[in-house]
C-alpha cells in the first residue's frame, strides 16, 4: 500500500504546516475484476457465477439498508443506515411529533462498521498489521484562481515528488 504525505495548509488549524500520511488510491477493481480475483483463489465457482452473486449483492445491500436493515458480512463488517438532521434540529418533543420526518432529515447515509472479533479484525490497528506500507510521494497542493468575479474558479493543482528522492538533513 502506497502512503503519500500531504501538508496541512489550513492556517486556522493547530496542525498548520505539518505533514500527514494518507493512502494513495492506485485503482479500484470493477465487479468483474473482483469476481476474477475471488475465482482465482481456488474457488469451485467460476468468474461468471461469482460476478452474478456480487451483482445481486450490490442490488440487495442498498435495498435492505434503505428499509432500515443493517447487513452483516461475517468477517468483514456491517452496513447500516444513519440519519443526518437538518441544521438546528427540532426544538422539543412537540416539534418532533408535529413534523414530517422528511422535513427533519437532511440525508440518509450508508455507514460501514468493521467487524471486531478476535479472528478477523478489520479495525485500524489490527488491519495495519495485514498491510505492507511504503512511502510514495509528497503531495503538495497549490491553489490558484482563474477568472474574475462571479466567473472565478479556484483550481487545486497537485505536485507529486517521490519521498525517496528527499534527502533529509543530517542529524547532529
Amino acid at each position: 500500500m502506497v502512503i503519500n504525505a500531504r501538508k496541512n495548509t489550513n492556517s486556522k488549524s493547530e496542525a498548520f504546516n505539518k505533514w500527514y500520511p494518507y493512502v494513495r488510491g492506485i485503482n479500484t477493481l470493477s465487479t468483474r475484476a473482483l469476481a476474477e480475483h475471488i475465482a482465482g483463489h481456488g474457488s469451485i465457482y467460476t468468474r461468471d457465477i461469482v460476478e452474478g452473486v456480487l451483482n445481486k449483492f450490490s442490488q440487495c445491500i442498498p435495498e435492505l439498508v434503505a428499509q432500515g436493515v443493517g447487513v452483516k458480512l461475517d468477517g468483514i463488517g456491517i452496513f447500516y443506515p444513519t440519519a443526518q438532521s437538518e441544521p438546528g434540529g427540532l426544538a422539543n418533543k412537540a416539534a418532533v411529533a408535529g413534523s414530517n420526518p422528511n422535513d427533519a432529515v437532511k440525508g440518509i447515509h450508508v455507514r460501514f462498521k468493521p467487524e471486531g472479533n478476535k479472528l478477523d479484525r478489520l479495525t485500524s490497528k489490527a488491519f495495519k498489521e495485514k498491510c505492507s506500507l511504503q512511502w510514495g510521494d509528497f503531495d503538495e497542493i497549490t491553489k490558484t484562481t482563474r477568472g474574475e468575479g462571479a466567473d472565478a474558479v479556484v483550481v487545486r493543482t497537485h505536485t507529486y515528488t517521490p519521498i525517496s528522492e528527499y534527502e533529509a538533513p543530517a542529524q547532529p
